[in-house]
Parts: structure tokens; C-alpha cells; sequence
């Protein structure tokens, strides 16, 4: 039954009815409406709220949420923290999806796009040589997500929106070595955009994600389990790397 509750104010909340920011009828009201128990009213409330699609709080009332990835991001993440996949096998799935876009980057992008990028890729440059490494992280985050975005498809962004999390834990070195930062192998694959050359971003993309092989300060980092590497990485920006 609270599945069935569930399901009918999930419907109604997608069609806008009520929207964002609106309540739902009270609890008794929403018993009655369905002719069910509170405790069935309870259930598929909580239902509802674990995909983050309403707010229940003391005096608020039942509030429906305003559109958010954050509960598929969360899902996304504790996937694959629990599949057993190591750090490189997530980082190579993030690569192919990055690389495979290059064309429609390159072809799509515009002029603004490639000046968000390359003022992330300067501040990264800058962030680097200044040992500040919580600022470095964030600009590097800002060139790849800077990259998905130029695209220019929101149905795409939205679906790989809760990718960002799993580019924050894959992007951060596994020691604050400047170095390992790799900034310059980041203006050829801007430049490549700009020219609107599809090859040269795909290839200039490959030589980024692999230019660390073989290197044993990534080898352990990225041979242990996504999850370990995942705590690591959050450990590491709390406490200002």
C-alpha cells in the first residue's frame, strides 16, 4: 500500500502538482485521500524523501524539494564504493566518457566556454606554484567540469551531473607534488578545443588521463580499492590539502 501511495504522489510531484516548494496535504488529509493508515502514509513519505523528492519537518510541514542530483550523486558513489572497483577502473571510466565527448566539445563550445577554461587552467598554474593545494583541486575540477558543460546538451549535463563527485575523488594527486598536478598537459587540450580540432582534444585527452602509468607514486594509489582511495582523497581536503 505505501508503495502505491508513493507512486501516486511521485506522479503528481513530477507533473508539477504541487511544484517545488509547495506542501503536500497534511498527513491525516493524504489518509484520507487514500484511504489508508498513517503508518502507510508514513512509509511512503519516507520513500519519497530517500529520492529527495520531499522535505518533512516539524512546523514545515510536508514540502516538495526543488529538482536536485544530489540523492543519484550519493547513489552513484556508494555503487561504486561498494562494487570493488579499483581507482584507475573508476578514473578510466571517467576518461572514456571525457574523451568520447572531445568531438561534440570541439564542435559545440563556444568562445565563453573556452575562457572559463582557460581562467581555471591559470588559476590552476597559479595554485600550483603557490603550494595551495584546496585552491589547485578546485580549478582543476573547474577545467573538467568547464569541459562537460561545452558540450551544450542539458538533457547530457544533467545525466552526467552526478559524475562531479566521482571527478573530485579521481582528480586530486596522491601527493602534494606539484608535478603531479600535470598542469601543462592542460593548454593542449584547450588549444585543441579552440581550433575546434576533435582529434587533437581526443588525443591531447588520452595523453592527460595516461600521462601517470607507471609511475609507482599513482601505481598503489590507484590499485587500491575506489573505496579506500575515496576516504583518502576526503581526508585529505578536510584537512586542507
Amino acid at each position: 500500500m505505501s508503495d502505491r501511495v508513493a507512486a501516486d504522489l511521485e506522479r503528481r510531484i513530477v507533473l508539477g502538482e504541487p511544484g517545488a516548494g509547495e506542501r503536500l496535504p497534511t498527513e491525516l488529509e493524504l489518509c484520507e485521500l487514500f484511504g489508508v493508515s498513517r503508518s502507510v502514509v508514513r512509509d511512503a513519505l519516507r520513500t519519497l524523501a530517500a529520492r529527495g523528492l520531499v522535505r518533512v519537518g516539524p512546523g514545515q510541514g510536508i514540502v516538495v524539494t526543488a529538482p536536485s542530483d544530489e540523492a543519484f550523486g550519493q547513489a552513484l558513489l556508494l555503487l561504486l564504493a561498494r562494487s570493488g572497483f579499483t581507482m584507475r577502473e573508476v578514473t578510466e571510466a571517467r576518461a572514456a566518457v571525457e574523451i568520447s565527448l572531445a568531438p561534440l566539445a570541439a564542435a559545440r563550445g563556444t568562445a565563453e566556454d573556452w575562457a572559463q577554461m582557460e581562467q581555471h587552467l591559470n588559476e590552476l598554474a597559479n595554485s600550483v606554484e603557490e603550494g595551495d593545494w584546496r585552491r589547485a583541486h578546485s580549478e582543476h575540477l573547474g577545467f573538467h567540469l568547464a569541459l562537460l558543460r561545452s558540450v551544450r546538451l542539458p538533457a547530457l549535463e544533467i545525466l552526467l551531473k552526478p559524475m562531479h563527485e566521482v571527478i573530485v575523488l579521481s582528480s586530486v594527486p596522491p601527493t602534494d607534488t606539484p608535478e603531479l598536478w600535470d598542469v601543462s598537459a592542460h593548454p593542449p587540450i584547450l588549444e585543441a578545443l579552440q581550433k575546434g580540432d576533435a582529434e587533437g582534444a581526443e588525443v591531447a585527452l588520452e595523453e592527460h588521463f595516461n600521462s601517470f602509468l607507471g609511475d609507482e607514486r599513482y601505481e598503489a594509489f590507484e590499485a587500491s580499492p575506489f573505496r579506500d582511495a575515496a576516504l583518502e582523497v576526503t581526508r585529505r581536503l578536510a584537512a586542507g590539502a
